[in-house]
Protein backbone atom coordinates (compact mmCIF):
# COMPACT_ATOMS: atom_id res chain seq x y z
CA UNK A 1 0.00 0.00 0.00
CA UNK A 2 1.39 3.20 -0.98
CA UNK A 3 2.50 5.92 1.85
CA UNK A 4 0.64 8.97 2.44
CA UNK A 5 2.44 12.43 2.77
CA UNK A 6 0.58 15.70 4.12
CA UNK A 7 1.37 18.60 1.81
CA UNK A 8 0.31 22.40 2.33
CA UNK A 9 -1.54 23.77 -0.30
CA UNK A 10 1.12 26.75 -0.50
CA UNK A 11 3.62 24.38 -1.50
CA UNK A 12 1.93 22.02 -3.91
CA UNK A 13 0.83 25.49 -5.30
CA UNK A 14 4.70 26.47 -5.36
CA UNK A 15 5.37 23.00 -7.17
CA UNK A 16 2.70 23.09 -9.88
CA UNK A 17 4.20 26.57 -10.29
CA UNK A 18 7.33 25.31 -11.60
CA UNK A 19 5.73 22.22 -13.26
CA UNK A 20 3.89 24.78 -15.11
CA UNK A 21 6.56 27.33 -16.03
CA UNK A 22 5.01 30.57 -14.05
CA UNK A 23 6.95 30.43 -11.55
CA UNK A 24 6.15 34.51 -11.48
CA UNK A 25 3.05 33.39 -9.98
CA UNK A 26 4.86 32.47 -6.72
CA UNK A 27 6.86 35.81 -6.48
CA UNK A 28 3.65 37.56 -6.84
CA UNK A 29 2.90 36.10 -3.69
CA UNK A 30 5.94 36.80 -1.80
CA UNK A 31 4.54 39.59 0.11
CA UNK A 32 1.91 37.24 1.46
CA UNK A 33 2.04 35.29 4.45
CA UNK A 34 2.88 31.99 3.69
CA UNK A 35 -0.17 30.50 5.99
CA UNK A 36 -2.40 32.56 4.05
CA UNK A 37 -1.89 30.65 0.91
CA UNK A 38 -4.79 27.74 1.27
CA UNK A 39 -7.05 26.52 -1.60
CA UNK A 40 -9.67 29.43 -1.28
CA UNK A 41 -7.21 31.57 -1.28
CA UNK A 42 -5.63 30.32 -4.79
CA UNK A 43 -9.16 30.31 -6.14
CA UNK A 44 -9.66 33.65 -4.84
CA UNK A 45 -6.21 34.77 -6.72
CA UNK A 46 -8.27 33.17 -10.19
CA UNK A 47 -11.10 35.44 -9.58
CA UNK A 48 -9.64 38.08 -9.55
CA UNK A 49 -8.24 37.41 -13.01
CA UNK A 50 -11.01 36.98 -14.00
CA UNK A 51 -12.66 40.13 -12.99
CA UNK A 52 -9.33 42.33 -14.59
CA UNK A 53 -10.17 40.37 -18.01
CA UNK A 54 -13.88 41.13 -17.61
CA UNK A 55 -13.37 45.13 -17.08
CA UNK A 56 -10.27 44.92 -19.82
CA UNK A 57 -13.29 42.96 -21.96
CA UNK A 58 -12.90 39.31 -23.22
CA UNK A 59 -11.01 38.29 -26.16
CA UNK A 60 -13.67 37.21 -29.21
CA UNK A 61 -12.62 35.18 -32.39
CA UNK A 62 -14.49 34.07 -35.24
CA UNK A 63 -16.68 30.66 -34.37
CA UNK A 64 -18.41 28.93 -36.73
CA UNK A 65 -22.16 28.27 -36.09
CA UNK A 66 -24.70 26.11 -37.05
CA UNK A 67 -28.56 26.66 -36.84
CA UNK A 68 -31.46 25.98 -38.73
CA UNK A 69 -32.68 28.65 -40.62
CA UNK A 70 -35.47 29.87 -43.12
CA UNK A 71 -33.24 32.31 -44.07
CA UNK A 72 -30.10 31.50 -46.13
CA UNK A 73 -26.90 32.64 -44.41
CA UNK A 74 -23.43 31.73 -44.66
CA UNK A 75 -22.36 27.92 -46.01
CA UNK A 76 -25.76 25.55 -46.79
CA UNK A 77 -24.87 21.82 -45.29
CA UNK A 78 -27.08 19.69 -47.30
CA UNK A 79 -26.64 16.29 -44.92
CA UNK A 80 -27.85 18.43 -42.00
CA UNK A 81 -30.65 20.01 -43.97
CA UNK A 82 -32.11 16.35 -45.17
CA UNK A 83 -33.80 15.53 -42.18
CA UNK A 84 -35.90 19.41 -42.33
CA UNK A 85 -36.09 19.10 -46.16
CA UNK A 86 -38.01 15.26 -45.80
CA UNK A 87 -40.41 16.68 -43.59
CA UNK A 88 -41.15 19.66 -45.67
CA UNK A 89 -39.81 22.28 -43.41
CA UNK A 90 -39.07 25.53 -44.56
CA UNK A 91 -35.70 25.07 -42.84
CA UNK A 92 -32.10 24.46 -44.11
CA UNK A 93 -29.06 24.36 -41.69
CA UNK A 94 -26.57 26.63 -42.61
CA UNK A 95 -22.58 27.49 -41.21
CA UNK A 96 -21.34 30.80 -40.56
CA UNK A 97 -18.60 32.23 -38.67
CA UNK A 98 -19.82 34.63 -36.24
CA UNK A 99 -17.51 37.02 -34.28
CA UNK A 100 -17.83 35.55 -30.30
CA UNK A 101 -16.38 35.65 -27.01
CA UNK A 102 -17.33 31.94 -27.11
CA UNK A 103 -13.85 30.56 -27.77
CA UNK A 104 -11.33 27.85 -25.62
CA UNK A 105 -10.38 30.34 -23.38
CA UNK A 106 -13.36 31.89 -22.07
CA UNK A 107 -14.35 28.33 -22.45
CA UNK A 108 -12.10 27.14 -20.00
CA UNK A 109 -12.79 30.52 -18.02
CA UNK A 110 -16.42 29.83 -17.46
CA UNK A 111 -15.68 25.98 -16.76
CA UNK A 112 -13.58 26.74 -13.55
CA UNK A 113 -16.17 29.24 -12.33
CA UNK A 114 -18.35 26.93 -12.52
CA UNK A 115 -16.00 23.87 -10.41
CA UNK A 116 -15.53 26.33 -8.17
CA UNK A 117 -19.26 26.74 -7.23
CA UNK A 118 -19.68 23.00 -6.90
CA UNK A 119 -16.43 22.59 -5.18
CA UNK A 120 -17.06 21.86 -1.38
CA UNK A 121 -13.26 22.84 -0.49
CA UNK A 122 -13.95 26.46 -1.26
CA UNK A 123 -15.72 28.88 1.27
CA UNK A 124 -19.40 29.69 0.54
CA UNK A 125 -18.83 33.79 -0.25
CA UNK A 126 -15.95 32.18 -2.78
CA UNK A 127 -18.57 30.00 -4.43
CA UNK A 128 -20.99 33.31 -4.14
CA UNK A 129 -18.26 35.50 -6.12
CA UNK A 130 -17.33 32.36 -8.63
CA UNK A 131 -21.32 32.37 -9.30
CA UNK A 132 -21.46 36.04 -10.10
CA UNK A 133 -18.99 36.07 -12.34
CA UNK A 134 -20.51 33.86 -14.63
CA UNK A 135 -23.30 36.02 -15.59
CA UNK A 136 -20.67 38.08 -17.73
CA UNK A 137 -20.38 34.94 -19.47
CA UNK A 138 -23.92 33.77 -20.78
CA UNK A 139 -22.26 33.99 -24.30
CA UNK A 140 -19.68 31.18 -23.83
CA UNK A 141 -20.44 27.64 -23.73
CA UNK A 142 -19.18 25.33 -21.30
CA UNK A 143 -16.69 22.32 -22.06
CA UNK A 144 -15.56 19.31 -19.87
CA UNK A 145 -12.12 20.20 -18.73
CA UNK A 146 -9.59 17.56 -19.42
CA UNK A 147 -5.33 17.75 -20.05
CA UNK A 148 -5.58 17.37 -23.58
CA UNK A 149 -7.99 20.52 -23.26
CA UNK A 150 -4.98 22.54 -21.38
CA UNK A 151 -2.75 21.28 -24.04
CA UNK A 152 -4.76 23.05 -26.90
CA UNK A 153 -4.16 26.28 -25.57
CA UNK A 154 -1.94 28.96 -27.28
CA UNK A 155 -1.29 31.93 -26.59
CA UNK A 156 -0.19 34.96 -29.04
CA UNK A 157 -0.46 39.25 -29.20
CA UNK A 158 -3.90 39.44 -29.01
CA UNK A 159 -4.85 36.99 -25.60
CA UNK A 160 -1.21 36.48 -23.49
CA UNK A 161 -2.61 38.57 -21.10
CA UNK A 162 -5.23 35.37 -20.39
CA UNK A 163 -1.79 33.43 -19.53
CA UNK A 164 -2.12 33.92 -15.78
CA UNK A 165 -5.21 33.08 -15.71
CA UNK A 166 -5.50 29.88 -17.61
CA UNK A 167 -2.47 29.05 -15.68
CA UNK A 168 -4.13 29.31 -12.27
CA UNK A 169 -7.07 27.43 -13.94
CA UNK A 170 -5.04 24.76 -15.21
CA UNK A 171 -3.56 24.66 -11.32
CA UNK A 172 -6.98 24.31 -9.52
CA UNK A 173 -7.60 21.60 -12.21
CA UNK A 174 -4.74 19.84 -11.11
CA UNK A 175 -5.02 20.03 -7.61
CA UNK A 176 -9.07 19.13 -8.01
CA UNK A 177 -7.74 16.00 -10.04
CA UNK A 178 -5.88 15.03 -7.14
CA UNK A 179 -7.93 15.95 -4.68
CA UNK A 180 -10.82 12.91 -5.73
CA UNK A 181 -8.28 10.60 -6.13
CA UNK A 182 -7.20 11.28 -2.24
CA UNK A 183 -9.00 11.04 0.85
CA UNK A 184 -7.80 13.48 3.23
CA UNK A 185 -8.35 17.33 1.72
CA UNK A 186 -8.44 20.65 3.14
CA UNK A 187 -8.22 24.02 2.50
CA UNK A 188 -5.00 24.16 4.06
CA UNK A 189 -3.16 21.24 3.32
CA UNK A 190 -3.59 17.58 0.94
CA UNK A 191 -2.55 14.16 2.03
CA UNK A 192 -1.11 12.73 -1.16
CA UNK A 193 0.03 8.89 -2.14
CA UNK A 194 4.03 8.56 -3.09
CA UNK A 195 3.43 7.89 -6.27
CA UNK A 196 1.14 10.87 -7.20
CA UNK A 197 3.82 13.26 -5.61
CA UNK A 198 6.73 11.50 -6.89
CA UNK A 199 5.41 12.62 -10.33
CA UNK A 200 5.04 16.42 -9.40
CA UNK A 201 8.08 16.24 -7.29
CA UNK A 202 10.61 15.05 -10.57
CA UNK A 203 9.01 17.00 -13.00
CA UNK A 204 9.56 19.80 -10.28
CA UNK A 205 13.04 19.15 -9.20
CA UNK A 206 13.76 19.40 -13.51
CA UNK A 207 12.04 22.72 -14.21
CA UNK A 208 13.14 24.35 -10.73
CA UNK A 209 16.66 23.94 -11.75
CA UNK A 210 16.25 24.73 -15.50
CA UNK A 211 14.63 28.49 -13.90
CA UNK A 212 16.67 29.18 -11.51
CA UNK A 213 20.01 28.65 -12.19
CA UNK A 214 22.16 29.51 -15.13
CA UNK A 215 25.54 27.53 -14.79
CA UNK A 216 23.99 23.92 -15.41
CA UNK A 217 22.30 22.45 -18.64
CA UNK A 218 19.32 20.54 -17.20
CA UNK A 219 18.39 17.30 -18.80
CA UNK A 220 16.85 14.35 -18.23
CA UNK A 221 19.12 11.46 -19.53
CA UNK A 222 18.69 7.84 -21.22
CA UNK A 223 21.58 6.02 -20.53
CA UNK A 224 23.08 2.83 -22.04
CA UNK A 225 24.45 -0.10 -20.71
CA UNK A 226 28.20 -0.87 -20.70
CA UNK A 227 27.21 -4.86 -21.25
CA UNK A 228 27.33 -7.01 -24.17
CA UNK A 229 24.70 -9.59 -25.45
CA UNK A 230 20.40 -8.85 -25.70
CA UNK A 231 20.25 -5.73 -24.26
CA UNK A 232 16.18 -6.00 -25.09
CA UNK A 233 15.98 -7.62 -21.35
CA UNK A 234 17.61 -4.31 -19.68
CA UNK A 235 15.68 -2.18 -17.64
CA UNK A 236 15.87 1.54 -19.40
CA UNK A 237 17.91 3.41 -17.41
CA UNK A 238 16.56 7.54 -17.15
CA UNK A 239 17.79 9.64 -14.60
CA UNK A 240 15.25 12.40 -12.83
CA UNK A 241 17.59 15.38 -13.71
CA UNK A 242 20.93 15.51 -14.87
CA UNK A 243 22.56 18.86 -14.46
CA UNK A 244 25.88 19.96 -16.50
CA UNK A 245 28.14 22.42 -15.99
CA UNK A 246 29.30 24.88 -18.53
CA UNK A 247 32.77 24.07 -17.67
CA UNK A 248 32.04 20.42 -19.42
CA UNK A 249 33.92 18.80 -16.33
CA UNK A 250 31.21 19.38 -13.35
CA UNK A 251 27.72 16.88 -13.28
CA UNK A 252 25.07 16.24 -10.60
CA UNK A 253 22.38 13.32 -11.31
CA UNK A 254 19.51 14.44 -9.07
CA UNK A 255 17.26 11.45 -8.00
CA UNK A 256 13.92 11.69 -6.12
CA UNK A 257 12.83 8.95 -3.52
CA UNK A 258 9.43 9.15 -1.84
CA UNK A 259 9.02 6.98 0.86
CA UNK A 260 7.56 7.57 4.71
CA UNK A 261 10.90 6.46 5.80
CA UNK A 262 14.34 7.29 4.03
CA UNK A 263 15.81 4.18 5.83
CA UNK A 264 14.93 0.20 5.70
CA UNK A 265 14.80 -1.88 8.65
CA UNK A 266 17.17 -5.12 8.68
CA UNK A 267 17.77 -6.95 11.80
CA UNK A 268 16.71 -3.83 13.89
CA UNK A 269 19.52 -1.71 11.86
CA UNK A 270 18.65 1.57 10.07
CA UNK A 271 20.14 1.68 6.55
CA UNK A 272 19.41 3.53 3.21
CA UNK A 273 17.25 1.90 0.74
CA UNK A 274 19.62 -0.48 -1.36
CA UNK A 275 17.76 -0.61 -4.63
CA UNK A 276 17.90 3.44 -4.31
CA UNK A 277 21.34 3.40 -3.72
CA UNK A 278 22.54 0.80 -6.27
CA UNK A 279 20.38 2.91 -9.13
CA UNK A 280 22.44 5.78 -8.31
CA UNK A 281 25.37 4.38 -8.40
CA UNK A 282 24.91 2.81 -11.96
CA UNK A 283 23.99 5.90 -13.28
CA UNK A 284 27.61 7.71 -12.10
CA UNK A 285 29.00 4.44 -13.29
CA UNK A 286 27.97 4.89 -16.81
CA UNK A 287 29.03 8.57 -17.13
CA UNK A 288 31.85 9.84 -19.20
CA UNK A 289 35.53 9.69 -17.61
CA UNK A 290 37.22 12.47 -16.22
CA UNK A 291 33.89 13.95 -15.03
CA UNK A 292 33.53 15.63 -11.41
CA UNK A 293 29.93 13.91 -10.71
CA UNK A 294 27.79 14.04 -7.80
CA UNK A 295 24.79 11.61 -7.61
CA UNK A 296 22.02 12.97 -5.12
CA UNK A 297 19.08 11.08 -3.64
CA UNK A 298 16.42 13.44 -2.71
CA UNK A 299 13.85 12.23 0.53
CA UNK A 300 11.04 13.87 2.20
CA UNK A 301 11.84 14.71 5.21
CA UNK A 302 11.39 11.70 8.05
CA UNK A 303 11.15 13.88 11.17
CA UNK A 304 15.28 14.45 10.64
CA UNK A 305 17.36 16.44 8.35
CA UNK A 306 19.16 14.10 6.38
CA UNK A 307 22.73 15.29 4.93
CA UNK A 308 24.98 12.68 4.04
CA UNK A 309 28.17 12.36 1.83
CA UNK A 310 29.73 9.59 0.55
CA UNK A 311 33.22 9.17 -1.47
CA UNK A 312 33.90 6.85 -3.81
CA UNK A 313 36.96 8.28 -5.62
CA UNK A 314 38.37 11.63 -6.24
CA UNK A 315 36.50 12.85 -8.55
CA UNK A 316 32.97 10.73 -7.55
CA UNK A 317 30.28 11.39 -4.72
CA UNK A 318 26.95 10.01 -3.69
CA UNK A 319 25.19 11.92 -1.25
CA UNK A 320 21.39 11.67 0.61
CA UNK A 321 19.50 14.17 1.52
CA UNK A 322 15.98 15.21 2.46
CA UNK A 323 13.48 17.89 2.16
CA UNK A 324 10.96 18.92 4.20
CA UNK A 325 7.66 19.57 1.94
CA UNK A 326 5.75 20.32 5.05
CA UNK A 327 8.02 22.95 6.10
CA UNK A 328 8.62 26.66 4.55
CA UNK A 329 8.55 27.05 1.10
CA UNK A 330 11.41 29.94 1.18
CA UNK A 331 13.58 26.80 3.17
CA UNK A 332 12.89 24.43 0.71
CA UNK A 333 13.77 26.69 -2.19
CA UNK A 334 17.18 27.93 0.26
CA UNK A 335 17.81 23.95 0.34
CA UNK A 336 17.32 22.71 -3.36
CA UNK A 337 19.35 26.03 -4.47
CA UNK A 338 22.35 24.74 -2.16
CA UNK A 339 22.46 21.85 -4.29
CA UNK A 340 24.07 23.82 -7.19
CA UNK A 341 25.77 26.73 -5.09
CA UNK A 342 26.72 25.44 -1.60
CA UNK A 343 26.96 29.38 -0.65
CA UNK A 344 23.33 30.13 -1.33
CA UNK A 345 21.54 31.53 1.75
CA UNK A 346 18.73 32.48 0.58
CA UNK A 347 19.24 35.72 -0.58
CA UNK A 348 19.42 36.35 -4.70
CA UNK A 349 23.11 37.59 -5.81
CA UNK A 350 22.94 37.84 -9.38
CA UNK A 351 26.74 37.20 -9.43
CA UNK A 352 25.86 33.84 -7.60
CA UNK A 353 23.77 32.72 -10.01
CA UNK A 354 25.18 32.92 -13.11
Amino acid sequence: MDQMFKVPIRNLFCLLSYVNDMPELIESLNDVDEDLITYDFIVNQFIKEVEWLHRRGFVKDYVEKQEGTNRLAGRILINESIPYLVGRKPVLVCEKDEYSPDILLNQVMKSTLQSICLNRYVKKETRKKSFMQLDYLHEVGEIQLTKKVFSQIYFGRHNVHYKRMIHLAKMLFELSLLSHKQGKWSLFSAELDEKALNGIFEKFLFHFYRIEQKAYRVSSEVLRWRLEGNTSFLPQMKTDVSLTHQNGVEKIIIDAKFYKNAFQENFGKSTFHSDNMYQLFTYLMHQKKGLQLRGILIYPTNGRVIDEKYQWSQNVWMEVMTVDLEGSWKEIHRRLMAVVYPEYTGERSEKLLK
